[in-house]
């Protein structure tokens, strides 16, 4: 990064995070008058037109002002002013800068990097992917800060930190602390989540918990452990006492769709202090896996519709990992805009996809961004026209399958490699369900095109 950035990003930073806290004493009347402030000094009639967006949204969209008002009134403010400065300056601003310049040089920026550097955990969740590991098989800390470093280099200052549990990491607030200026969005069980380590996240104030919860205390006791529900609420409670904001993870399977598609619950989490969520599909990858988990085809279309039909009447913004790609463009792994290095170093497009072909201990960041495995990944993308079907894992597997054998990516665990072997015709199935279900709603509700495939040929690649 040369000097000149460097200089740009440090005032940068110094004065969103004043202006932050100057906006968060009186929010309602100066966010206006800020934005009249930059109406005078706009130097073209496009600028204009995107302040008349902003103020559309953060002064008359109810959803967005009801965000807003929690974001300022909710958490402690010299808290937030540090997430809210990296967000919108490194994470977002700055980010455009880098992937612009990036491009030009053939490197892909990641809008975040996910980081998995122990695979140890606490508990025994039914149908994890983590197994058993030992310490020893942890990323070393030394690793995993100049995957850091090497990130921030190529303009990645969004780092999403899983497991495993995190938090039996020794190392990882030390790492956290030294990278002030980028955000970490750490998943974690929340068992572990004490006094201690949240006061700790003061020091760089840039520590996001996203706290992992199955519905309502049955569902989640019975996947995680008896108890493991009411240790959830206690860091809650001791989260929103501190005043930082904080997350939820959903892992949507068969059997807690109906507990999780209650609008009450995204209520309740909003009171309990969360401010945003992630959905995820359960996904036969771990070394327990069980197809049998997977939501069904038409549940997850209906989960879908009701992500959408709640988000913005809540004081919560609740987000889908799969139904919502069609506002990414479909799939983001491989490098494209997140991949995923696991506790050996291992190089995977994504959190779901356990293979690899590069090592992060024997290549540069930029190196494995650029192997011929990703490059086929993203040469691919988006694997279809309808892009509520993102996924080569489930969607369209026998994608994954062609791309495994074309690039001799080999499975990073035992068992990883049931989703090409023992599990392909279950999936392939899975996949031709998913169409009947998922097109009309992607004709319907996203006005979008699909041609006939033969999807009976395509299964047929194995």
């Amino acid at each position: 990064m040369h000097t000149g950035l460097k200089i740009k990003m440090y005032i940068g930073d110094i004065l969103f995070e004043n202006l932050f806290k100057y906006v968060s004493k009186d929010y309602e009347k100066r966010i206006p008058k800020l934005i009249n402030l930059a109406r005078k000094f706009s130097p073209d009639e496009g600028t204009d037109k995107i302040l008349d967006i902003v103020e559309e949204y953060l002064c008359n969209e109810p959803s967005v002002k009801r965000l807003i008002h929690r974001a300022f009134t909710d958490y402690d403010p010299d808290y937030t002013s540090r997430i809210f400065t990296n967000v919108i300056l490194n994470v977002g601003f700055f980010w455009v800068y880098f992937d612009k310049n990036n491009q030009k040089k053939n490197i892909p920026t990641p809008y975040t990097i996910l980081l998995s550097p122990t695979m140890r955990c606490n508990l025994k969740c039914i149908g994890c992917y983590a197994g058993n590991y030992k310490k020893e098989d942890d990323l070393p800390p030394e690793v995993v800060e100049r995957i850091i470093k090497e990130g921030e280099d190529i303009g990645t200052y969004f780092y999403t930190i899983l497991g495993g549990e995190p938090f039996v990491y020794p190392k990882l607030l030390d790492i956290v602390n030294r990278h002030k200026r980028s955000v970490f969005q750490i998943f974690t069980n929340a068992t572990l989540l004490d006094e201690n380590k949240i006061e700790r996240f003061w020091k760089s104030k840039n520590v996001v918990p996203v706290l992992s919860i199955e519905g309502g205390q049955e569902e989640t006791d019975k996947r995680r452990g008896n108890g493991v529900y009411e240790k959830v609420i206690k860091a809650m409670d001791l989260l929103k006492k501190a005043g930082i904001p904080f997350g939820y993870s959903i892992t949507l399977t068969r059997y807690n769709y109906d507990a999780v598609t209650k609008p009450e619950l995204y209520q309740w989490l909003a009171d309990k202090g969360a401010f945003f969520g992630w959905t995820f599909l359960y996904m036969p990858v771990g070394k327990d896996d069980d197809p049998s988990l997977m939501p069904t085809p038409k549940q997850r279309a209906e989960y879908g519709k009701f992500i959408r039909k709640i988000r913005g009447h809540l004081p919560i913004f609740p987000m889908d990992f799969w139904n919502d790609a069609p506002y990414v463009g479909g799939c983001i792994a491989g490098g494209r805009k997140y991949l995923h290095i696991n506790n050996k170093g291992e190089v995977e497009p994504c959190i779901f996809t356990h293979f690899a072909v590069d090592n992060i201990k024997e290549k540069s960041l930029i190196e494995v961004l650029n192997s011929d495995f990703f490059k086929e990944i993203r040469k691919r993308q988006p694997f279809h026209e309808n892009l509520l079907l993102p996924c080569m894992i489930i969607d369209s597997p026998w994608i994954l399958r062609e791309i495994v054998a074309k690039t001799g990516a080999h499975p990073t665990h035992e068992g990883a490699d049931d989703v090409i072997t023992k599990f392909s015709n279950i999936l392939d199935e899975y996949a031709k369900n998913l169409r009947r279900e998922l097109n009309p709603i992607w004709k319907e509700d996203f006005n979008g095109n699909i041609q006939e495939e033969n999807t009976e040929e395509k299964i047929g690649v194995k």
